[in-house]
């Protein structure tokens, strides 16, 4: 292992080169490095390194910059994707005696698709050519640059045979990285795409790549995407030195504890444990490359992103072609395994067969929804919805991403996942949306306020149905109010819905009822000429009423209109429920009560045929009613006797 280093506090940034194959980019790297990258794997050995195809470029002021060399010739694009994965600008090295050549221009495309949007030109090979080269080389690039993202950007004449250009060149470098409109995000959750994965005797395996997002540090539980084999961060280095916590926008190497060097495949994704999600398909939006042919309906491409390579079915969005040279929407169907994806990740996308400038590739973009809504192409509502989410600010996509999951709300940490915003950074975008369009319900689930008030409409419309249908019931049971609701409501959203309607005074709440507050139970002419006979007749009966079908066929009336007016009359206490479906007159139960209170007094129990006698009546009404008053909590069966609930000796020896 190298030496321990204290961490530098100094800024980190990554600079990738691009150009045309023996344009000199590796030279240059040298030049300015000291390193040359071109040295083969085998001389790395001895310890953990990343210094093959990278290496570190210190600047007078203190800045750090993590040097990306391009590999050439085979997979060319494909090493370049992988290579650019993180990098902040680039280095474009142009040949001064050939000038700008096919694979120029197609790594020029691949950085402005990577989102790559700040650079410098190195005119390379200067002691080769006099200056009327020079001259229509520099005038070559400078059209080449025209209209893009790296117009206006420094043309340097170096060469690295004899040093001119190398100071002036680093001086440009120097200013790239002064730039305070980068807009690199680092402070998000760390991510490091797996370039090479290698083990070295007595550490275990080892990954690298160019960290981004946030910071990693040792003793972290990590997790590689999308085997999902997990891990922790044994040890870390950056271009040979040891450190405790890797910074985003430097070059990595992380040894594993616990991942086996087969596991930890390139193409792979190292970030934190439980941060991220997979997706199989994703929304973006798509430049199509002028050379390329029409993008139209479903087309089968080579996806590039980060190190990873998938086969992947491109259809437009909103429109049902894509011209060549246009930007639009797309929806990406991933083939094979998964990917860890979040919005704002560039992509680039081959066709396999040469576009019409000699290349492959085809167009690229923007990951905008990695977590796509099922909607047909067509819709007009997902067209509108990506406009948002390709502005990138946070605030309204997560305003959006709440809103489009309707009742169903969005858990805090699933809306981590799709953003990959960090805990401040989340709750800097909630800040503005807390209580006005997004409700923290409970238990970090986050409904959106017109979500919330759509189910306050529910809930109103499922009592009003409630009391229509059973007008004599006094009020709907929660559990029952759910089953009248959506499946996919979460039980949280429910209560915060009616705890909202009871503050409103909308909805009253009794016990574990829930009705209309302007719901009264009221009886018709019918119900009410019922319950008065029933009242009369229970006031006859005293302790020897009739069963509830037996007043159904002595009052000749339906059943279930005799057990409806029974309930409204116990709620309303004209009657009297005892255990067995069975009603009494409450004055009758009320003197009985007092009669069992002042016999157990006196005599301290009551013996059931006692009991029997004492109620005057038979067994199929005594039973009920010695029960009731079991339930009342008045009096205590021990074996075939009832005591006096709290008197003394009434409870039974252990």
């Amino acid at each position: 292992m190298a030496r321990d280093e204290r961490e530098s506090p100094r800024p980190q940034w990554v600079l990738g080169t691009a150009g045309h194959i023996d344009h000199g980019k590796t030279a240059l790297v040298a030049a300015l490095t000291g390193v040359d990258t071109d040295r083969l794997p085998e001389e790395k050995a001895r310890g953990i390194t990343i210094d093959l195809g990278f290496a570190p470029l210190d600047l007078d002021d203190g800045t750090r910059i993590s040097v990306v060399d391009v590999p050439g010739h085979e997979r060319l694009i494909r090493n370049m994707v992988a290579g650019a994965s993180g990098i902040d600008f680039v280095l474009l090295a142009v040949a001064a005696d050939e000038g700008v050549m096919p694979q120029t221009r197609e790594h020029l495309a691949v950085c402005s698709l990577l989102g790559i949007r700040r650079g410098v030109v190195a005119l390379t090979k200067m002691d080769l050519v006099d200056d009327d080269v020079a001259d229509l080389a520099e005038e070559e690039v400078t059209e080449l640059l025209a209209g893009g993202p790296l117009e206006g950007a420094p043309v340097l004449r170096v060469s690295c045979r004899d040093g001119r250009g190398i100071d002036a060149l680093r001086d440009a470098i120097r200013e790239l990285a002064r730039a305070e409109d980068l807009g690199i995000d680092r402070g998000a959750v760390p991510r490091l795409w797996v370039d090479r994965s290698f083990s070295v005797r007595g550490f275990g395996s080892v990954v690298t790549g160019t960290l981004a997002g946030g910071v990693l540090e040792t003793g972290d539980a990590v997790v590689l995407e999308p085997s999902g084999q997990r891990g922790r961060v044994r040890g870390l280095e950056s271009h040979g030195v040891s450190v405790e916590r890797a910074q985003p926008g430097t070059r990595t190497a992380v040894n594993l504890q616990g991942v086996e060097r087969g596991d930890a495949a390139r193409g792979e994704l190292l970030t934190l444990e439980g941060r991220l999600t997979t997706t199989e398909s994703f929304d973006a939006e798509l430049h199509w490359l002028a050379a390329a042919p029409p993008l139209e309906g479903r087309t089968s491409v080579e996806l590039l992103i980060g190190t990873a390579e998938r086969r992947a079915r491109v259809m437009p969005l909103g429109d049902p072609e894509l011209a060549p040279g246009a930007r639009g929407f797309a929806r990406v169907h991933l083939e094979g395994e998964p990917l860890p994806l979040l919005p704002g990740d560039h992509f680039v996308v081959q066709g396999f067969a040469q576009n019409s400038e000699g290349g492959s590739t085809v167009g690229g973009g923007r990951v905008l929804d990695p977590a796509p809504p099922r909607r047909r192409a067509s819709d007009p509502t997902l067209v509108r919805d990506l406009e948002v989410l390709a502005t990138l600010e946070p605030t309204p996509a997560v305003a959006l991403r709440v809103a489009r999951m309707g009742l169903a709300g969005l858990a805090r940490s699933a809306l981590a996942a799709e953003t990959g915003l960090g805990p401040k950074a989340l709750e800097a975008a909630l800040g503005p949306l807390d209580g006005e369009s997004v409700v923290e319900i409970g238990g970090g689930l986050l409904l959106s306020r017109a979500a919330l008030d759509d189910l306050c409409g529910r809930i109103v419309t499922a009592l009003g149905e409630f009391h229509r249908e059973d007008p004599l019931l006094p009020g709907l049971g929660r559990a029952a109010l759910a089953g009248r609701l959506p499946d996919n409501v979460a039980a949280a959203a429910i209560a915060r819905a009616i705890a909202l309607l009871e503050e409103r005074g909308v909805v009253a709440v009794e016990s574990e009822r829930l009705r209309l507050a302007t719901h009264q139970a009221t009886l018709s002419a019918d119900e009410t000429r019922l319950a008065d006979a029933l009242v009369t007749g229970l006031r006859e009966a005293g302790l020897e009423p009739p069963s509830a079908k037996e007043w159904s066929e002595r009052l000749g009336a339906e059943l279930s209109q005799v057990r409806a007016v029974l309930a409204h009359l116990i709620r309303e206490g004209r009657a009297t429920a005892a255990p067995g479906d069975w009603c009494f007159d409450p004055d009758a139960v009320d003197h009985l009560r007092d009669r069992v209170r002042e016999h157990l007094l006196a005599h301290g129990e009551l013996a059931t045929p006692d009991y029997k006698d004492l109620i005057g009546t038979s067994r199929k009404h005594a039973v009920p009613l010695m029960e009731l008053f079991d339930d009342e909590r008045m009096t205590l069966r021990v074996g075939n006797t009832r005591r006096l609930r709290g008197a003394k000796s009434a409870e039974p020896a252990s």
